[in-house]
């Protein structure tokens, strides 16, 4: 499903937050942001691969509203089976509804959800 622009760029956003914030951690965090195919992972491109000494050691999917649906569990279903924890970064507000699919589609043992949330003060 494609998102909408303003979707797109809070997506390509929380992506590069996440790299910012992840590269102290990890010895490599690389980003495939949009459509871009920047880093393959057993022949997938996750939005972010962590990497220490090396070996992966972590994959992230980060969702909007938008992509929260049993459609994209599908991708999920298959990154969870790399042999790596998947993460999925859902909007703070759509965890329960994320959770809800997992359980649908199986696959809520082998992932853990964290949550983004974005705070505008004007």
């Amino acid at each position: 499903m494609e998102r909408s622009r303003d979707e797109q760029f809070l997506h390509d956003w929380i992506i590069e937050k996440i790299k910012e914030k992840y590269s102290r951690l990890y010895k490599e965090v690389h980003t495939n942001p949009g459509k871009e195919k920047r880093f393959e992972f057993k022949g997938h491109y996750p939005d972010v691969v962590f990497i220490n000494y090396g070996q992966v050691v972590l994959i992230a999917e980060v969702e909007t509203q938008e992509t929260i649906n049993e459609e994209e569990a599908e991708e999920w279903k298959e990154l969870s089976n790399l042999g790596v924890l998947l993460v999925l970064v859902v909007p703070k507000d759509m965890q329960n509804a994320a959770r809800e699919v997992c359980w649908k589609k199986g696959i809520a043992a082998k992932i853990k959800i964290g949550f983004f949330e974005v705070v505008l003060s004007v």
